[in-house]
């Protein structure tokens, strides 16, 4: 069955007294597989983590756990700041989220790692306790952001091949309703490079609406940092027919987005300065 077209269940909700949350992807529903992924900190300790800061990736192959069914990485979200712990207590995880964003995307024929398994705890008010994301591997040489931040990078000129697909990627899933919400290079996988292919991940902030409008698109963007000319062919093969106007609202929307930063980061100086004194 090729990639991308795997049937997948739809979300179901496993509860009981210790108010766990469980789904699992159809295709590991044996015995032998379900348990292994139902406790992902047993297969934490037996894989690489690549990827230990805010949140943990691990990546674990079969070659070292010859029972997995193909090569997977584990997500193990963590709440590390005050306003995350209260608010997920009244809304849905981050894995969840990411969970019915890929589905979602998967649903709309964009290319995003298959999902096979949600596992997380909620305890005394609703507070989680762990919530785990389990999807497959997919091997890639690069993302996009490590050729677009290097200038002197092999692949460097062949980022115009690249934009084309992908600004057809990102139409379909605007069309589609779905906001990324983190629409950055470096959640951009590339994937065999004679003949590429593009995933996207890093789905936790994702959104589903009924209808987008320009404005969100646009807003959606703006966190994909490109050249001048890759953004008008970006344009170009995002809305033939508008590329002109889009350019523009993009660039509002980079330079809004650039402000909002800019007072954050003046905020938060401020508030530590006051803290020193």
């Amino acid at each position: 069955m090729k990639r991308g077209r795997r049937k997948i269940s739809i979300i179901k909700e496993i509860r009981n007294n210790n108010k766990k949350k469980i789904w699992i992807n159809e295709d590991w529903k044996t015995e032998k597989q379900k348990n292994m992924v139902i406790d992902p900190t047993k297969l934490i300790s037996d894989g690489i983590n690549i990827y230990d800061k805010r949140n943990l990736l691990v990546y674990l192959s079969t070659d070292n756990i010859p029972s997995l069914k193909t090569d997977i990485v584990i997500k193990m979200f963590r709440l590390s700041r005050i306003y995350d712990r209260l608010r997920f207590r009244i809304v849905s995880s981050k894995a969840e989220r990411s969970l019915k964003m890929a589905l979602a995307l998967k649903k709309a024929g964009i290319n995003t790692p298959t999902p096979i398994a949600l596992i997380e705890k909620r305890g005394f008010t609703n507070k989680i306790i762990y919530s785990y994301f389990i999807t497959e591997y997919i091997p890639h040489e690069y993302t996009l952001l490590d050729i677009l931040k290097d200038d002197e990078h092999p692949l460097r000129n062949n980022v115009k091949v690249f934009i084309p697909f992908i600004a057809k990627d990102i139409r379909k899933m605007h069309d589609a309703g779905i906001i990324h919400n983190d629409l950055h290079a470096g959640n951009i996988l590339i994937n065999n490079l004679e003949k590429p292919s593009f995933y996207y991940i890093d789905l936790n902030r994702g959104r589903i609406k009924k209808k987008l409008s320009i404005k969100k698109r646009m807003k959606d963007l703006a966190r994909l940092k490109l050249k001048e000319d890759e953004q008008r062919l970006f344009m170009k093969h995002y809305s033939p027919d508008m590329y002109q106007k889009l350019i523009e609202l993009m660039r509002q929307a980079r330079n809004r987005r650039k402000r909002i930063l800019s007072f954050k980061r003046n905020l938060k100086k401020k508030i530590r300065n006051k803290k020193n004194k």
